[in-house]
């Protein structure tokens, strides 16, 4: 139990009453001041999340629309331009270049080009294209449409080139590009790039203007995209292939060019989630670098498609792949996800024209980024108050601890001279009374201390007479019991005594007898020359073979008797000795002195490969004399391990009873023959070769002086044996 000094009980009597009821006041409003600014905040994070809910998608939306207008300019311009062409390829003679002629040479490496007209398109066509009247007569009459390819360029917005390609290999690109023939590959085949083949008949079946994924441009320009258009005769003849281009460049401008409130980045991606275009921003939150330029040290002979790590649903990290398939997935504007350990809010608008998807990114710790200082300034005053309170409540403790000593100060002498005076009950005489405090409580606590002082110190001198005739009764019966064990033990020692002079009287005639035997060899050696030869025979059969070997026998028992006779004296005289201080009957567990038998036999059974099985009910307690009973016990456990000698089973069981306690012990070892059972406890009877037939007659003995009983039970030879004590006088 807990105890404390009278300051200390006073100052914690002072804190209860008046610290703690202020302290949890205080505590209190901490808490509801804490808790209010957390709802304020959370109830702005939701103010901000709708407002950016609002206000997004519509920006988005709308700057969605302002980049389908222009893609939908790009796509009409690009129509009309193919349209253009068809006219050419349905009347070629009815259309003349005004002003000099386009003239046309072959380079070194095969290439068909036009070397004049530089401020109008330029014209390459493949080494492998054979040229013929037909390819020279629409290289001539593609060049009328110069001043068309001048105006889509210089007047579309967002358009850097304008361009022809025909199935038999043939560009005719705007601007003028010189030296074509080094930038194209001299076996250059239009099938093989998307500004191509995504308009033939296969796939584009609509003859419509189609748009085509980023990739890099042959011509020089760089990573672009194009809208091109298929040019058909009237024959329905697939004769070619009009576009515009876009650089990825000019894309992205005018993405950056999107006026977006928190700081908002935006990208373009296609519908098959190919980023087109993105922002700085993006590019830091994705971990990707936008390719807005190429160095051409080569001729760029196959098509060359932006790499699928610009892919959102192809993204090396598998989470954010995930997070844009559902997005991809839904029709909602809106979407929260984390995208490079950063929360973020995404937007998301179509682009009717393309298909294409302008997404604009959000984070989270932006939008609310006044919340979170306005939460760091509510944090920080919060704190501010606590060290302050901090502070007051340590002053205010020391405070109370100076009051609670001067008041334990006026309370304490009177109390520790009660305390003094109490210490001395029981070890002295308190002598004289105790003076008067003037505290009137404390003054009828000393009356009353006195008074029973004086009572205590009368029944303690009662007590301590008792007491000591108590103990000289105790000595009396200690003397009485060792007088009456060292009688009995002196009248069995009288009496084993005898026997063991009897048998050396009758040891020493038989060594007599067979001394005088020594001489009948030489007696029988005359008797064989001169009687009956016969029954000379018998005769040295019966002395020689037969009474001297029974002889020597029985003078090999008698010697062991005598053995067995000292040890059991031996034994007797140990247990007094071991006893002489436990004369008295005690309290004590049974249990524990079955358990810490069956230890001390351990070994023993490990060494026999005999398994011991305890069934010791815990706290079994008897009143009566320690030693016999462990003495007991150890005899019918070692008696146990004797008769199975080798493998088997000993069982142990402790229990309480009605009359006191039970302690059995069985084993499966040799058993009793029925005949034996009754006399296994008759002083002297034993059925093993060197045993002395007073173990169980002594255990016996003393149980029957102690109000107990013990009982033996066999169903035979070889079928074990059980032996049950029980005990009187249970605790």
């Amino acid at each position: 139990m807990r105890t404390d000094n009278l300051d200390q009980i006073i100052f914690r009597h002072y804190t209860r009453s008046a610290l703690m009821p202020i302290l949890t006041i205080e505590l209190l409003l901490l808490l509801v001041y804490f808790l209010s600014n957390a709802y304020n905040g959370l109830q702005t994070e939701r103010t901000l999340k709708e407002e950016v809910r609002a206000v997004m998608p519509h920006l988005v939306s709308k700057d969605a629309a302002s980049i389908n207008d222009n893609f939908a300019l790009i796509a009409r311009q690009t129509a009309y331009f193919g349209r253009a062409n068809t006219d050419i390829y349905n009347n070629p003679n009815a259309y003349r270049v005004s002003g000099e002629e386009p003239a046309f040479a072959t380079s070194a490496n095969g290439c068909f080009y036009q070397t004049n007209l530089r401020d109008g398109s330029s014209l390459f066509i493949s080494a492998t294209t054979n040229i013929g009247p037909r390819q020279r007569l629409f290289a001539e009459k593609t060049a009328v449409l110069n001043p068309l390819y001048r105006h889509l360029v210089r007047d579309t917005p967002n358009v850097v080139a304008a361009y022809l390609n025909t199935p038999d290999n043939m560009n005719r690109l705007y601007p003028f590009m010189d030296k074509v023939y080094e930038q194209y590959p001299r076996d250059l085949n239009m099938a093989d790039y998307n500004f191509f083949y995504l308009a033939d008949a296969k796939h584009d079946p609509a003859r419509q203007p189609v748009w085509t994924g980023v990739y890099l441009d042959p011509a020089g320009q760089g990573w672009m995209l194009s809208c091109v258009a298929p040019v058909y005769t009237s024959a329905n003849a697939f004769a070619g292939v009009v576009g515009l281009d876009v650089t990825v460049k000019n894309i992205v401008t005018n993405v950056l060019n999107l006026d977006l409130p928190w700081q908002a980045s935006a990208f373009l991606a296609d519908d098959s989630g190919m980023i087109l275009a993105m922002s700085e921003e993006v590019e830091s939150l994705l971990g990707l670098t936008e390719l807005k330029s190429h160095v051409y040290d080569a001729a760029i002979t196959t098509e060359q498609l932006k790499p699928e790590e610009f892919s959102l649903l192809k993204s090396s990290d598998p989470r954010v792949a995930a997070a844009f398939r559902n997005v991809y997935a839904s029709s909602d504007s809106l979407h929260e996800i984390s995208v490079g350990g950063t929360d973020i809010f995404l937007v998301q608008s179509v682009i009717p024209e393309t298909g294409w998807r302008l997404m604009v990114t959000v984070k989270k710790p932006v939008v609310y980024a006044s919340v979170n200082h306005q939460a760091r300034v509510f944090q920080t005053a919060g704190l501010l108050i606590i060290i302050g309170m901090l502070g007051f409540y340590v002053v205010f403790f020391f405070y109370l601890r100076r009051k609670a000593k001067r008041m334990a100060t006026m309370i304490a002498e009177p109390v520790a001279q009660l305390t003094q005076a109490t210490a001395k009950i029981g070890t002295e005489q308190i002598g004289r009374e105790i003076e008067q405090s003037g505290i009137l409580e404390l003054d009828q606590l000393t009356n009353t201390f006195n008074t029973m002082a004086k009572e205590l110190d009368r029944r303690s001198q009662d007590l301590v007479n008792a007491r000591v005739r108590e103990q000289v009764q105790g000595k009396e019966a200690e003397l009485a019991y060792a007088r009456g064990q060292y009688e009995s033990a002196s009248g069995y020692l009288h009496n084993v005594g005898n026997a063991i002079t009897r048998l050396d009287s009758n040891l020493l005639d038989l060594d007599t007898i067979l001394a005088s035997t020594e001489q009948y060899p030489e007696v029988f050696e005359r008797l064989r020359t001169q009687a009956d030869p016969g029954m000379l025979a018998r005769f040295e059969e019966v002395l020689v073979d037969k009474s001297i070997p029974g002889l020597r026998t029985a003078i090999g028992n008698i010697a062991r008797i005598k053995s067995s006779i000292q040890q059991t004296i031996a034994h007797q005289q140990a247990d007094f000795s071991k006893s002489a201080h436990r004369l008295l009957a005690e309290p004590f567990s049974l249990s524990d002195l079955v358990e810490s038998v069956c230890d001390e036999h351990a070994g023993d059974l490990q060494a026999a490969r005999i398994t011991l099985h305890r069934n010791v009910e815990p706290a079994v307690m008897v009143t009566g004399h320690r030693n016999p009973f462990r003495q007991g016990v150890q005899n019918l456990i070692k008696n146990a391990i004797e008769a199975i000698g080798s493998s088997g089973e000993i069982t142990v069981g402790c229990r309480s009873s009605r009359a006191g306690a039970i302690v059995t012990v069985s084993d499966t070892g040799s058993g009793i023959s029925p005949e034996h059972v009754p006399l296994v406890m008759s002083a002297g009877f034993t059925t093993k070769p060197n045993g002395h037939g007073l173990g169980l007659h002594s255990f016996a003995v003393f149980l029957s002086a102690s109000g107990g009983r013990m009982s033996v039970n066999s169903a035979g030879s070889g079928l074990g044996a059980t032996v049950q004590v029980e005990v009187a006088h249970a605790a």
